[in-house]
């Protein structure tokens, strides 16, 4: 019985020590919205210091979606996809730092669109 603990405190040890020296970054800004309808929005997200932002996006039905992405000095990023393929990330690139804002429109509801960096 001694030995099984020992080596859960062991485990447990290990796992702390990852979290702990985990990037702050991975976890930063997570904002997302969930809606009834096919089109969602997500408005005025702060803090972005600029660089890479994963945006997550669902919407249901059969046919196109399409997200979109804004910031500061003119910046956005858009795509399209596949209603009927599922929740999905895409990732837009050199994005300056600031306040950001995004935008879900698919076939039919619900719809999801989030934000990461």
């Amino acid at each position: 019985m001694r030995k099984i603990l020992s080596r859960g405190a062991i485990a447990t040890a290990v796992v702390g020590a990852g979290l702990v020296l985990a990037p702050p970054m991975a976890m930063a800004g997570p904002e997302s919205a969930t809606c009834s309808v096919s089109d969602c929005d997500l408005f005025d997200v702060p803090g972005f210091p600029g660089g890479t932002i994963s945006v997550d996006a669902d919407v249901h039905g059969v046919g196109i979606g399409r997200w979109y992405v804004w910031g500061p000095n003119g910046y956005s990023c858009t795509n399209t996809f596949q209603a009927s393929a599922g929740p999905a990330s895409w990732v837009c690139h050199n994005a300056p730092a600031g306040t950001y804002s995004a935008r879900v429109e698919g076939p039919q509801g619900p719809s999801s669109i989030g934000l990461r960096w």
